[in-house]
């Protein structure tokens, strides 16, 4: 076996790589864009940044995340007006906000694509709590229970809210702070999994016709928070790299860009999911020089598609064109170059919505063993259990229970000390 991984990975090697390529990404001077890029075929979609203001996850019947575009441009006179986000701190829609006295401004996390601004309040113990509303197991409705604010680009101030998400349907509105030019929306899902999410303007009272898709690298501007030299926190704009849902990214910094090598260095190991991966850190301002890079520092990203791509940053031109160069080389299919990991796994289970009594697909990436399936209502009462032998690939369960009562159960799947928690909705 290790004779035949080897021989395989030296093909690879031999055969199957792509000479190096060197990318230039562009925003515009000053940043004004925002450039969505994808590393197989070198597909660009440029976006003006007020295209959009708010980005509603389209990925399933689980998922409700809403991330606001960060984006602005710079300037050397004063920062361009940015799109805002304030928690309203009103109960309802209807009751009355003064614009002064917003102080609770909320950005996105940058932990992943699925949690944005207002997913910030999201009780990560509860399944149930998506930040902006709860699901209601007796509608089998997720409900919006909290107001925002929108200061808008052009200076003028919104109030939103989801009223509710119902399977992959949002239902929002937002009006003027006096409740006037009242704009309901109704945005399914199921419309946009092609990109991923839908892109509305609030200012322009629109959904984005033309989204980007299937986009590795989001080259623009954006928040992070930065330590502020005393002790506190700051959300602080600046130009990076962001990488799209479903990307994974391993940092080689102090190395020999040239020499560093993934499987040498055990870099599948230390991929990591979080968008900000890349992000900014690998450039500084010297005043007497300008603009440096850290060329020390590699990147190797996993796409979707299960390629690994060693990506070099070589030049960055800063907010005269706002563009950067990496030069990027195609290792081939991760599965080819490294091992499978067998502590982690993880599971995907269907269908969901399922009516009771329906049998639990499973696709499974764990071990071959036997493995305990729980579900539990939102009382916490165990409703049904089966301990069955699960073997890696698909596979279906059955013996499930044909009396349950419609709506979100928490599902449990244990194997040894590993647990996987998901949710499972009952129609």
């Amino acid at each position: 076996m290790k004779q035949l991984y080897l021989l395989s990975t030296l093909l690879l090697i031999s055969f199957g790589l792509q000479a190096q390529v060197f990318v230039e990404l562009a925003c515009g001077a000053n940043y004004a864009n925002q450039a969505y890029y994808r590393l197989s075929d070198d597909q660009t979609t440029t976006l003006t940044n007020p295209s959009w203001d708010l980005a509603f996850t389209a990925v399933g019947f689980q998922d409700a995340g809403i991330l606001i575009n960060e984006s602005s441009a710079s300037s050397f006179t004063a920062p361009l007006p940015e799109f805002e986000a304030y928690a309203a701190g009103v109960e309802f829609f209807d009751d009355f906000i003064d614009p002064a006295s917003l102080e609770d401004r909320r950005y996105n996390q940058e932990k992943n694509w699925l949690n944005g601004a207002l997913n910030t309040d999201k009780d990560p113990m509860n399944p149930f709590d998506f930040g902006w509303g709860q699901y209601d197991p007796m509608t089998n409705k997720v409900i919006g229970n909290k107001v925002w604010v929108f200061k808008l680009r052009n200076g003028a101030y919104k109030k939103f809210m989801v009223d509710s998400v119902v399977l992959t349907t949002y239902y929002i509105r937002w009006a003027d702070l006096d409740g006037s030019n009242l704009q309901t929306l109704a945005i399914n899902k199921s419309d946009h999994m092609d990109a991923g999410f839908a892109y509305l303007s609030i200012q322009n009272n629109q959904i984005l016709t033309d989204p980007p898709k299937d986009w590795d690298f989001f080259w623009g501007r954006h928040t992070t928070p930065l330590d502020d030299g005393n002790g506190g926190i700051i959300e602080y704009m600046v130009t990076g790299v962001l990488t799209g849902p479903g990307i994974q990214v391993a940092e080689a910094d102090g190395v020999d860009v040239l020499e560093v090598d993934y499987i040498e260095g055990n870099y599948a190991d230390s991929l990591s999911s979080d968008p900000n991966t890349i992000g900014n850190d690998w450039k500084y301002y010297d005043f007497s020089t300008g603009w440096n890079i850290d060329f020390d520092r590699a990147f190797f990203v996993k796409t979707r598609d299960d390629h690994v791509w060693k990506v070099i940053i070589i030049d960055f031109e800063g907010s005269s064109t706002g563009n950067m160069v990496f030069e990027k080389t195609d290792l081939g299919v991760i599965s080819a170059l490294e091992p499978v990991q067998p502590s982690a796994y993880s599971i995907q289970a269907g269908p969901n919505p399922a009516r009771p009594g329906d049998p639990l697909m499973v696709d499974w990436t764990g071990e071959a063993g036997p493995a305990t399936f729980t579900l539990v209502d939102l009382q916490g009462r165990q409703v049904w259990s089966t301990t069955t032998q699960l073997t890696p690939g698909f596979q279906q369960i059955n013996n499930t229970p044909a009396h349950l009562i419609p709506g979100m159960y928490v599902l449990q799947v244990r194997q040894g000390n590993g647990l996987w928690v998901g949710q499972w909705i009952i129609r």
